[in-house]
């Protein structure tokens, strides 16, 4: 944690450097801004997405930045929260003037730092926000360089029927988080009956609230209830603490989610009790392609050097998400001729705003550019459970 700590000091101190250092050395930086949690429930996730942002940072000023000018990055700490996002979107529009943000991390945030962003003036990625309709309520600034969760859903469902022919699901849903609680009450339901499965408590899922201690009340009701599979509206960690209640009450019912429960170490800390259990994602490390090889090295070497732990040993697709978030930065401000520096900095973020708008297409490890919502165009790929690892099968 102090090594964290010391890298978010350190790029404090070089920005203030940079800024003391006069005009000459200001007009050869090209400034953007990272708002991810650090602190929080979401802090574990928000160090990935340092990483990775940094990773593609480094490799760009390594080549010689943009056009010989560098590229700087101004992280900021959501908190994990909505009140301290906002206060931090309007530092770094404000203060630090960047060209424009990656960020932040949850849906329920990106819903109060994305109307501010339409009223600055200034894009915003978020990279792990997947309620659907968020971005499509935030236009024109707001971006989502991540998949929403009712297209992963449909992959999903898709290969649970295939591996376990369910008769009667049922689902067990967080109320509390924006993005569990649309996939348990809105998405799940929808993709479940498009799929003729029959789901047995739509009307009335089991609930239960982001960190709730213990889930003994509502793993009774689910077993009650005899289904063939559950559907987990669910953090990763809340979902780890569910499987294990569940195998503890007798329970031997594969469990299937999307996004979020491939966050929360689960098949590591999990062991036999949450083998089979099958989610969809956009990206992982079992991907092999030379791409994908080459950023978990150099996510490895940095994370080792600014922050070990196990929790950063493997990186998952947030990090890629704020990797290539910031080269489609970058490729905007090639593609608008964009100058490096501080000045006309409305008609700059504008121009950022224009070519996201346009990008129907781009090359990045795990992404391939907007639609006209500005949601990201991703692959979906669906894992299970096997070896205590994510194993691709699709």
């Amino acid at each position: 944690m102090l090594r964290f700590k010391a890298l978010l000091s350190l790029i404090a101190v070089m920005t203030i450097a940079i800024m003391l250092t006069g005009t000459v050395q200001a007009q050869n930086v090209y400034r953007i801004g990272l708002n991810v949690p650090i602190t929080g429930g979401g802090a574990d996730a928000g160090k990935r997405e340092v990483i990775g942002a940094q990773v593609a940072v480094n490799e760009i000023n390594a080549k010689g930045g943009i056009g010989g000018a560098k590229l700087e990055m101004i992280v900021t700490d959501t908190g994990s929260n909505p009140h301290d996002a906002v206060n931090a979107v309007r530092k770094l529009a404000g203060d630090d003037k960047v060209l424009a943000i990656v960020g932040p991390h949850y849906s329920g945030v990106a819903e109060s730092t994305f109307p501010l962003g339409n009223r600055i003036g200034i894009v915003q990625v978020a990279v792990a926000s997947s309620k659907p309709g968020v971005a499509a309520a935030n236009r024109p600034f707001a971006f989502r360089n991540t998949l929403t969760e009712d297209k992963i859903a449909v992959a999903v469902v898709e290969a649970v029927k295939k591996r376990y022919n369910p008769k009667r699901i049922a689902l067990i849903v967080d109320i509390k988080d924006a993005v569990a609680r649309a996939i348990g009450t809105k998405v799940f339901p929808g993709v479940l009956k498009k799929a003729d499965l029959n789901v047995i408590n739509a009307k009335k899922p089991v609930t239960f609230q982001t960190g709730d201690a213990q889930f003994t009340a509502q793993v009774t009701k689910l077993k009650a209830l005899n289904p063939d599979a559950i559907g987990l509206g669910a953090l990763g960690p809340d979902a780890l603490n569910i499987i294990t209640e569940a195998r503890r009450q007798g329970m031997k019912q594969p469990f299937f989610g999307t996004a979020p429960l491939i966050e929360g170490n689960i098949p590591e800390k999990g062991g036999s009790a949450v083998v089979g259990t099958i989610a969809g994602s956009i990206w992982s490390t079992q991907l092999n392609d030379s791409r994908s090889r080459a950023f978990i090295k150099s996510y490895k070497e940095l994370a080792k050097t600014l922050h070990p732990g196990k929790f950063t040993a493997n990186p998952d697709y947030y990090p890629v998400n704020s990797y290539d978030a910031v080269y489609m930065i970058v490729d905007a401000i090639k593609a608008k001729h964009i100058k490096p520096g501080m000045e006309n900095l409305a008609t700059k973020r504008i121009a950022i705003k224009d070519h996201f708008s346009d990008m129907k297409s781009f090359n990045g490890i795990a992404s391939d550019g907007f639609n006209k919502v500005g949601d990201g165009k991703k692959n979906v790929h669906v894992f299970e459970i096997k070896d205590k690892a994510w194993k691709l099968i699709k």
